[in-house]
């Protein structure tokens, strides 16, 4: 080994300070030599000068051009002439205690190797990286495993470990400046010490004496707060790593696979171990992670796709079994190792390989592999040709053994049911988190069409990846063309999908649910029953694990799964008006086409999505919405149509629920109530609860605060069925019981409101309350309407009979009852029914007057008069003048109105009408108060009294009470006033009824009561009347009893609550004018409590 010629011992021991060797032993003697310096301060002098002219040498000639070749020592690299024995003995001294000396001059001067352009790799074991073809320099900085710097073959130390690792941290980011909180960081974590800052500025300084000492051209500078590495000439391993990894894609895209090849292995070979390996801080544990993954997995995974596309499979599963090991997740890694397996034959470790990875991602993540590895599995599998039959079998068993993936495509346009989503996966999370483990059972169940099926396919699609262990799908045709299907076979269909083969295939429907149970034990897996009929069709297909989910669906409730199964039933409502707004707007091609109204899409949908759908495809060519005949029928073909939809449901009924469904789409309306079913069905309560729950198990009917209800089509379809199948004498039959007990419970309910005859005690007979027939007449209503405009082609009679009863208690406001009294006028007509035409020209003009058109009233009732004058209907005719003389009386014609009544007063003396009678009476003793015909008028009112009493009619009673009361009043009869309005106000007090007549009772009274000075009373009465005030049509009396309040109240003495209550009265009466106005002014103005200047 050639070695430097330091001369003497002093250059030797400064030497090993520059570059931190061993410090030397011997002692240094000092003397004193002039002036305070020793001769050691002098020596050291000269030594330091000629060490750095050496050293400097050397850099020079490192980084001048060489010539190819050997190059020949130079004359002033050679032993000068005459070298003393000491010089030698330095000189060996430097290299046995000095080796790095010995490594600079050996790497940078013995190089003989031919290929090596510098000359520098003679001697050597292994020629250097230039002479192999690299682009390296001898001189290389490595931080891809402990930091070092290298000269040749041979390490120099480069200070303590701390600043090998900030110089470490600094060649991971060359060329960058680093600022002083990542280098605190990384050096310290979170915990720097409290001189952080001089301590890296020690490091830094010591780092760069050290470079300088060597020669080495990188520097660290100080840059903007943070220090920026510059390599120089030297070569940074990872700088070379990236480049090869580069070079090496190039070649490969290129087609230079060898190439390529070539240079992956170099720049793996430069990984030595983790990178900056002395640095153990959490910064630096996941840069490491990055880099490991993104840098040498990268190239590791680089090397083996170059290998694979040369063909070197053996190769490949070396690199993968020593290289990474811990990667054994990776997508990557995996999908090479199969293709390996797959390029050698090894069919069989391949096989087993890929069963190992697909049950360790099921059993740690819940998950198969990524769907790109199963593809490639697939694809692997299925391109195998020319095997042996040993290899064929076994190829064939493992296509058979890939997880089932069944599950059919979602529908398009998939809107709405964010709410059932969200809960179906909150069920998910709860029976993977909570509870005692056992199989998620998810009954999806609603009528047709209502997108159960598309419901739960969007779910199960969301979810799929979490059961690698395959997805199960089965049509049961619970409702459909052809009969239910066998669950054994159904569980034929999927051991078949698990890979069991018809040999091992069980008979029995009880083996086959066992073999299903155990090749799924403790397995993830999703079933996906499609249209089951009912429970017992599902319950032998449920699996024993309690990983696996069960997705039902159905047009019945599942109730035995829900009760004995533990079955979560999640019942899909229709669409709103919004969603099925947007559904509709969605499917139209184009949006030039006139959308209908939101609830005229719901009303003729009945909000379901395959209703809407066909709606949307009918739209376009139509222009405006389609009949429910239209809907129905719509479709390519009859087993696609909607009706053929309903009927299918239909066809799952027992004789006796599919007889009451005819029946009920004839007769259901807009809602029918349980008795009401009960009278149309004519048999017995408990059988007719039992067909009642079997049309709901199938969502046939609905109930909705106690009435049943069927939506547009599916009564539109089972009135096709009832016309098709029913007998018309069973149909009338039907209709006939209901129609009898609808006049049955009108007439209790008209006898409860108003009793028309003396009642005789009768303990079979049970009248409803009055507000319980007033709740029956006004939820009835809309029905009735409906019954009657049906039954008026068919049964006149009990129409008209309907029509009769409930003409004096409704308003005939609601809509329907023009239809409904016009269907009874045409069909009367059609019979030369007079009574009937009579009978429904009075309740067309009633409808007239609740509509605000007075001139078809009077116009109806004129003809109608006419009609009962013929028919010598004395009854009738009394009614209707009673009709005549109240629209005069609205019209201004006194005259006429009392004519009217009088008229109606004589008829009444032939007739048993008590009721009648009393309310002739008390119309015409009311026409006569207003007419300040007092006398003639309390005679009339009185009698009208007489006969509510004796008819126990308490509500009419108080109102003639109230009459006399006022009529009173006006009479200036005070105490005979304040006895009747008293009797009024108890009688609306003990019988409830009209509020605005209980209102006026109490103000009257408040009124007399002041009038008579009886303010205790009036501060009673008055307040009450104030406190059942409810709105602005009530602001009228409310003025009025605050007035007789205030009169009160200052006669009493309370004068600051008079003038209080006097203000909210002003205020109350400040934008009226009128009368009551006037009133008030009048009033307030006696007592000195009107605002003087609020007049004009």
């Amino acid at each position: 080994m050639a070695v430097l010629p330091f001369h003497s011992a002093g250059q030797q021991r400064l030497l090993g300070h520059v570059i931190k060797a061993r410090p030397l032993r011997q002692p240094v003697h000092r003397r004193p030599v002039g002036r305070g310096k020793s001769l050691d301060d002098e020596r050291q002098n000269g030594v330091v000068h000629r060490i750095r002219h050496r050293l400097g040498r050397a850099a020079r000639h490192r980084a001048l051009p060489q010539p190819s070749g050997p190059v020949p020592p130079r004359h002033s690299d050679l032993p000068p002439p005459g070298h003393s024995g000491r010089d030698d003995r330095e000189r060996r001294w430097l290299t046995l205690r000095l080796p790095v000396a010995g490594q600079i001059l050996d790497s940078r001067l013995t190089c003989a190797e031919p290929r090596c352009s510098a000359g520098y790799c003679a001697g050597r074991e292994s020629p250097c990286r230039q002479a192999r073809g690299g682009r390296g320099s001898p001189m290389e900085f490595r931080i891809l495993g402990a930091v070092e710097l290298r000269l040749g073959d041979r390490e120099v130390a480069l200070g303590r470990a701390k600043e090998r690792s900030l110089l470490g941290v600094l060649m991971l980011n060359h060329g960058k400046v680093v600022s002083l909180g990542t280098v605190t960081e990384a050096l310290w974590d979170d915990n720097p010490p409290a001189h952080a800052k001089k301590d890296l500025q020690a490091y830094v300084s010591r780092l760069r004496a050290a470079l300088r000492g060597y020669g080495v051209s990188a520097r660290i500078v100080t840059q903007r707060g943070g220090y920026l590495f510059l390599p120089g000439d030297e070569e940074l391993d990872y700088a070379r790593f990236k480049a090869l990894v580069r070079d090496s894609g190039i070649a490969r895209r290129a087609g230079r696979l060898d190439e390529a090849a070539a240079a992956l292995r170099e720049a793996m070979d430069l990984w030595r171990g983790p990178v900056v390996e002395d640095l153990g801080t959490l910064w630096m544990e996941r840069k490491r992670e990055d880099l490991d993954r993104y840098d040498r997995v990268a190239g590791y995974q680089a090397l083996c796709a170059v290998e694979l596309e040369r063909g070197r499979f053996r190769e490949v599963l070396r690199i993968l079994d020593f290289a990474m090991v811990e990667h054994e997740f990776d997508t990557d890694y995996i999908g090479q190792r199969l293709i390996a397996l797959d390029g050698l034959g090894h069919y069989e470790e391949f096989d087993a390989y890929w069963k190992e990875v697909y049950d360790r991602s099921a059993r740690s993540f819940g998950t198969g592999p990524a769907r790109e590895l199963q593809e490639l599995h697939r694809r692997l599998l299925q391109s195998r040709d020319a095997l042996a039959p040993a290899d064929l079998h076994r190829t064939q068993a493992a296509l058979r053994a890939l997880p089932p993936a069944q599950l059919p495509s979602r529908v398009s346009g998939f809107v709405g049911r964010s709410d059932d989503l969200a809960r179906l996966d909150e069920l998910l999370l709860r029976s993977r988190v909570g509870g005692s483990p056992a199989t998620l059972i998810v009954a999806i169940t609603g009528p047709a069409g209502v997108g159960k099926t598309e419901l739960g396919l969007c779910w199960a699609h969301g979810i799929r990846e979490q059961f690698p262990h395959g997805q199960l799908h089965a049509d049961l045709s619970g409702h459909g063309s052809g009969p239910p299907r066998d669950p054994r076979d159904i569980l034929g269909e999927f051991l078949d999908a698990l890979g069991v083969t018809a040999p091992a295939m069980p008979a029995s429907l009880s083996a086959r649910t066992a073999m299903l149970r155990t090749l799924l034990d403790d397995s993830r897996a999703l079933f996906f029953l499609d249209n089951a009929r009912d429970s017992g069709q599902v319950v032998p297909l449920l699996p024993g694990s309690a990983q696996c989910v069960v997705v039902v669906t159905s047009r019945h409730r599942l109730s035995d799964l829900v009760t004995h199964h533990g079955a979560y039933r999640l019942e899909v409502a229709r669409f709103t008006e919004t969603e099925a707004a947007r559904l509709l707007a969605g499917l139209l091609p184009d949006p030039a086409v006139a959308l209908p109204e939101p609830a005229t899409v719901v009303a003729l949908t009945g909000g379901t999505p395959q209703a809407i759908r066909t709606l949307a495809e009918l739209l376009p060519g139509s222009g405006e919405p389609p009949s429910l005949a239209e809907l129905l029928l719509a479709g390519e073909l009859a087993s696609g149509t909607i009706l053929t939809s309903i009927l299918w449901s239909c066809d799952a009924l027992g004789p006796h629920a599919a007889q009451l469904f005819r029946s009920l789409a004839l007769h259901v309306e807009s809602g029918i109530g349980a008795e009401a079913v009960h009278a149309l069905d004519g048999t017995d309560a408990e059988t007719t609860r039992g067909a009642l729950a079997e049309l709901g198990a199938r969502y046939l009917v609905s109930r909705e605060n106690g009435r049943f209800r069927m939506d547009a089509l599916t009564r539109a379809a089972g009135e096709r069925l009832a016309l098709a199948q029913d007998p018309p004498a069973d149909r009338s039959r039907a209709q006939a019981r209901l129609l009898d007990w609808y006049i049955a419970r009108v007439g209790e309910a008209a006898e409860a409101l108003a009793p028309s005859r003396w009642r005789i005690a009768d303990p079979a007979r049970h009248l409803p309350g009055f507000a319980e027939a007033k709740t029956f007449l006004t939820d009835e209503e809309a029905y009735l309407a409906a019954a009657i405009h049906r039954a008026a082609g068919s049964d006149l009679a009990r129409a008209v009979t309907l029509l009769r009863l409930l003409r004096p208690h409704l308003d005939f406001a609601g809509s329907g009852w023009r239809e409904a009294a016009q269907a009874v006028l045409l069909a009367a007509r059609a019979a030369n029914d007079l009574g009937a035409e009579g009978q429904a020209l009075t309740t067309l003009a009633r409808v007239h007057g609740a509509l605000g058109d007075p001139m078809a009233a009077e116009e109806s009732l004129q003809l109608a008069i006419t009609i009962f004058r013929i028919t010598r209907d004395d009854r009738s005719s009394a009614e209707v003048l009673l009709l005549l003389a109240r629209h005069a009386e609205d019209s201004g014609d006194p005259a006429y109105a009392e004519s009217c009544l009088r008229q109606a007063l004589e008829l009444q003396a032939g007739l048993n009408e008590p009721a009648q009678c009393a309310a002739v009476h008390g119309e015409l003793g009311a026409h006569l108060r207003r007419r300040e015909r007092l006398e003639e008028a309390a005679g009339h009112l009185s009698e009208a009294k007489l006969l509510y009493t004796e008819l126990e009619d308490h509500r009419r009673h108080a109102a003639m009470a109230l009459e006399l009361g006022l009529l009173s009043r006006r009479a200036g009869r005070t105490t005979e006033a304040i006895r009747f309005l008293t009797e009024a106000v108890t009688l609306h007090d003990r019988h409830p009824a009209d509020h605005g007549r209980t209102l006026a009772a109490l103000v009257e009274l408040s009124e007399a009561s002041c009038d008579a000075g009886e303010h205790g009373d009036v501060l009673l009465y008055a307040r009450k009347a104030l406190g059942i005030s409810r709105s602005s049509a009530d602001r009228g009396q409310a003025v009025r009893a605050l007035v007789a309040l205030v009169r009160s109240l200052a006669a009493t003495g309370r004068q600051a609550e008079a003038w209080n209550e006097s203000r909210q009265t002003i205020a109350l009466v400040a934008e009226l004018d009128g009368p009551l106005h006037d009133h008030v002014r009048t009033q307030f103005g006696r007592l000195g409590l009107w605002p003087a200047g609020l007049d004009p």
